[in-house]
């Protein structure tokens, strides 16, 4: 059975079963609480004529052309998400996820162990274990790492969805001197996050609402410097993101404060430590390292206000200065969005920039230069179903287009429809 096709099939089934489990607690020990939340989604996408990297190219959005022609796209996907309770202050956390892109009919997105104390306490502590996002996002806070201002993700957040997940452990402390304010500190270690930093090098910053599973694949331009014969021609046109290549740690550490007359300020530093000369199954260790800066507007604003930054470099294969590695790019990126909520509306819109360096001397042209402006039309009809309408326009100059046959500059413009169904307390 074809993804597409088995996708409300799988979907409806998950969610029978949820369903059924969280109705009949009578059936649970009396120290497991079950929680099960659903989402399933209908999407109707206008896409430009530009050909997507889904299909080989270096286009920006998650939805273009294989023919150079614009068209009509439906596509079905849905998430499940299931929380036990097990008291003693421990929980569990499962997200479950089925598009039509992904390898798999239904993949794992996260899924871990939780431990947290009670929150009466000033000083509060969380630990967490397993496969899960690290806190970076302001904007992807709805059930199923979604986010409740617009369907397609920002640059940044696009490119965390796709390569990045901690497999490993994390811990914040948190210090609440009143009931207005809060400071935090947070440390993790990781591993599996070899690959990352393949994509944003080669095809560069995208704008999607595709994350990647575990068992996914993600498709790799055939840029210049892995052609057969190239010097990197190892590596495979497919990427697998969450891989382990050179058994090294890989951390990342932050710092919040919170007041409810300030909002919420983030910043947090990443660094997977990878050995940059290693190859597994031709998949290169990449070493990929960032800083990102997060804001979210306080709560008695009439509107919300968000932005954030990111600023890092990924490489392979460091040699000595002068030749320096065969791949070094710089990244870098920036939005802001405004969004307004009223009854059952809301309206948002966002601008962003990205962009990156090449820093390398080899063949292969990395640079790249791009801006992007994304408004949404969020209706309610009710509380478990959310009618969203989207215009995405994404404008880039990447000079490593032209020796794929296309110019280095593109516009592209999706529109997009999306009707989504919520069931559980998922919203």
């Amino acid at each position: 059975m074809r993804p597409r096709v088995a996708i409300p099939l799988l979907m409806l089934g998950i969610l029978s079963v949820g369903r059924a489990a969280a109705a009949d607690t009578s059936a649970l020990p009396s120290w497991l609480d079950l929680d099960v939340k659903a989402m399933v989604e209908a999407r109707l996408a206008l896409t430009s004529g530009t050909q997507s990297w889904e299909e080989g190219g270096l286009g920006k959005v998650r939805w273009g052309s294989s023919d150079g022609k614009a068209g009509v796209i439906a596509r079905p996907e849905g998430a499940v998400v299931l929380q036990p309770h097990f008291g003693f202050d421990w929980s569990g956390f499962v997200h479950l996820q089925s598009t039509s892109q992904q390898r798999s009919a239904v993949d794992v997105v996260e899924a871990y162990l939780a431990y947290q104390t009670p929150p009466a306490s000033p000083f509060g502590v969380q630990i967490k274990g397993g496969l899960f996002f690290p806190h970076i996002s302001v904007e992807n806070t709805g059930l199923a790492w979604t986010s409740p201002y617009t369907i397609t993700s920002s640059a940044i957040n696009t490119w965390i969805g796709e390569e990045l997940r901690t497999v490993g452990g994390e811990a914040t402390a948190e210090w609440r001197p009143d009931e207005a304010s809060a400071l935090g500190l947070t440390a993790a270690f990781h591993y599996y996050n070899d690959p990352t930093g393949t994509l944003l090098a080669w095809r560069g910053w995208t704008l999607s609402d595709r994350e990647a599973g575990i068992f996914d694949r993600l498709r790799v331009p055939a840029v210049r410097i892995i052609r057969p014969g190239a010097q990197l021609d190892e590596q495979a046109l497919t990427e697998e993101p969450f891989h382990e290549i050179d058994d090294r740690i890989g951390y990342y550490a932050g710092a919040h404060a919170v007041h409810d007359a300030f909002g919420r300020l983030q910043v947090l530093r990443y660094d997977n430590r990878a050995d940059d000369r290693d190859l597994v199954h031709s998949q290169w260790a990449w070493r990929t390292k960032f800083w990102s800066a997060g804001y979210t507007s306080p709560a008695w604003l009439d509107f919300t206000f968000l932005a954030q930054a990111m600023d890092g470099s990924t490489t392979v294969i460091t040699r000595p200065a002068p030749r320096g590695p065969f791949v070094d790019t710089r990244f870098w990126s920036v939005f802001g969005l405004v969004s307004k909520d009223w009854a059952r509306h809301r309206v948002s819109l966002r601008l962003e920039q990205f962009g990156a360096d090449d820093r390398d001397t080899s063949a292969d042209d990395n640079n790249e230069h791009g801006t992007g402006i994304t408004a949404a039309y969020v209706f309610r009809p009710t509380d478990r179903q959310r009618l969203t309408f989207e215009i995405l326009h994404v404008a880039s100059d990447r000079p490593e287009r032209v020796y794929f046959g296309f110019s280095r500059k593109a516009r592209e413009t999706v529109i997009q429809a999306s009707y989504r169904f919520f069931f559980g307390n998922g919203s």
